[in-house]
């Protein structure tokens, strides 16, 4: 007998591989020059998804997001407030590494877009966590830069999918790396998202 959450589970399994595989057909200049294709790590089940930017090359290497440095620290961050991989999903925006490691430019971004807000709807999160200002500039739909979206509180909107979503927005462990004076902030924002998290008891029902 199968229940019904298993049922939801092995369709979001199934949404999940489908996506992937219309990743495999999009026209997209990066895939051209990455090793992997980088779709994401954790726990798809989660009320938590978290989105970064782009893969490094060591994400490019492994084909999964934040394995390098930057994820390293990432994940020492998260470990503060009781996340891990275990408890939370993570993607990127851009789903193969930009040269050089190299911002992503519009082109790439305006075609990895419609996939990133389809991926989201699959996971329907109740928390999204956006790492920098790329993820969080798109998918806000904002032309503010991540200094001012951090430390307050966004809702993602798709009407596509009918979805409102609460959002925050952190620095990206990259940018810490260069700018450790801004660890303090980041350390802030994410007490006050574990604060959101236990006080709407997120992760109660995983």
């Amino acid at each position: 007998e199968i229940s019904k959450k298993d049922l939801k589970k092995n369709s979001k399994i199934d949404s999940l591989n489908n996506l992937k595989s219309e990743l495999k057909n999009i026209d997209c200049n990066l895939k051209e020059i990455a090793t992997n294709l980088v779709f994401s790590d954790g726990n798809h089940n989660s009320n938590i998804m978290i989105i970064g930017e782009a893969p490094g090359a060591k994400e490019d290497i492994a084909g999964k997001p934040f394995v390098g440095d930057a994820g390293k620290l990432l994940d020492k961050m998260l470990a503060y407030i009781n996340l891990s991989r275990k408890n939370f999903y993570i993607s990127n925006m851009i789903f193969w590494r930009p040269p050089g490691n190299r911002t992503p430019n519009e082109e790439e971004i305006s075609t990895c877009l419609p996939i990133t807000k389809k991926h989201i709807s699959i996971i329907k999160p109740k928390l999204l966590i956006f790492v920098g200002s790329i993820a969080a500039k798109n998918l806000l739909n904002t032309k503010d830069g991540i200094t001012k979206i951090r430390g307050n509180r966004h809702f993602y909107k798709d009407d596509e999918y009918n979805l409102k979503i609460h959002a925050r927005a952190i620095f990206h462990p990259a940018y810490l790396m260069r700018n450790p004076i801004e660890k303090k902030r980041t350390w802030e924002d994410l007490l006050e998202i574990d604060e959101f998290i236990v006080s709407n008891k997120i992760l109660d029902n995983e």
